[in-house]
């Protein structure tokens, strides 16, 4: 009787040690499918047209938001007519800050006398290059950097009396008359509610 027990009694120790071996090797091969997922992908959370503040030197203030932390930040300066490179490309070291939106990077063009110098009245494009690690691969977003516009109350009124802005408007308000007069005509004659018309 006591080795029928004793045999029961081995029997179940083995059931339970090889029960627990296999959840420790479901565990372990759960946890080395998670280490080797890859990383999220980096995304630029703000508008890439309202990521740059120009100055009427021709200076810039970027402030460019990343869905999450940035280990690795570079930026380079474009053309925006035909695409070159103007000055090397820099890295952005410190400036960075938690955003309601994600990781907020500041940072100031010129601040190295090698920078060149950028026209106040010419439109550029930031170059953005994000990596997670060194020799990781490289994102690259692109933002405005915008011709520079004073925000006075003189020059807002100088720039709502712009000719070219009027003739936009009245070129606009013209043909949005013309599109609307066909489409009811266009409507009167079939009898059919253009409902794509509008």
């Amino acid at each position: 009787m006591t080795d029928r027990i004793r045999s029961r009694y081995f029997h179940w120790v083995r059931l339970s040690l090889l029960a627990a071996m296999a959840v420790l090797a479901a565990l372990s091969s759960v946890a080395d499918a998670a280490a080797q997922d890859p990383p999220a992908e980096t995304e630029l959370v703000s508008d890439p047209d309202e990521t740059v503040e120009r100055d009427d030197d021709g200076s810039f203030t970027a402030r460019p938001v990343f869905n999450r932390q940035i280990p690795l930040l570079h930026y380079g300066i474009r053309d925006a007519d035909d695409g070159s490179w103007i000055g090397a490309v820099y890295q952005v070291r410190g400036g960075e800050r938690r955003h309601r939106d994600g990781w907020e990077y500041t940072f100031d063009y010129p601040v190295l006398d090698d920078q060149p110098e950028l026209e106040s009245d010419k439109p550029y494009v930031l170059a953005l290059i994000t990596r997670q690690a060194v020799g990781a691969e490289a994102y690259t977003f692109h933002a405005v950097i915008p011709v520079y516009q004073s925000d006075s109350l003189w020059d807002r009124v100088l720039g709502a009396l712009s000719p070219d802005r009027w003739a936009r408007a009245v070129a606009r308000w013209i043909i949005e008359g013309v599109h609307g007069a066909l489409c009811g005509v266009v409507e009167r004659a079939t009898g059919v509610d253009a409902a794509e018309c509008r």
